[in-house]
């Protein structure tokens, strides 16, 4: 690991950032650094008592875990760091099993200053790395209760 890394792996939340420096788990090869804006769907805790969108929303199940330790996240797997979207509503409802009860779709616009991703191609599947104090919520509106 060298200087250029360590300064990166500091943007990010003090979870993810401990796995990237103490633990040593890496970013997967096709980590996307610089990228256009891309309008994504995501899975949002919306119910009669919660009906806005909020950082919380946008929590890895790492970052869940840590509240929460029945939330299953494998902390050796660096997807678990990561904030699941997907690019198509279709595939939000095959892959993460929506619609759900308590939960709604959201779409969005995830942009390079939220921090790196990774995308699947042939789920849609994004992964977003959040930066840390970065809130993306305000570019996130349910579409689909």
């Amino acid at each position: 690991m060298n200087e250029m890394d360590i300064k990166f792996y500091e943007k990010f939340p003090p979870a993810l950032k401990n796995a990237l420096i103490n633990k040593g788990l890496d970013f997967p090869d096709n980590l996307e650094k610089e990228y256009n804006d891309v309008i994504v769907y995501r899975g949002v805790r919306y119910n009669k008592n919660k009906r806005e969108i909020v950082l919380a929303d946008f929590e890895s199940n790492i970052e869940r875990k840590l509240k929460n330790p029945s939330v299953y996240a494998d902390e050796d797997d660096i997807e678990y760091y990561g904030c699941s979207c997907y690019e198509k509503m279709e595939a939000i409802k095959k892959f993460a099993n929506y619609p759900r009860k308590n939960y709604a779709i959201a779409k969005g616009i995830v942009k390079k200053s939220f921090g790196p991703i990774c995308r699947n191609k042939s789920t849609t599947h994004i992964n977003l790395f959040l930066f840390k104090d970065i809130d993306p919520s305000e570019y996130f509106k349910v579409v689909e209760e």
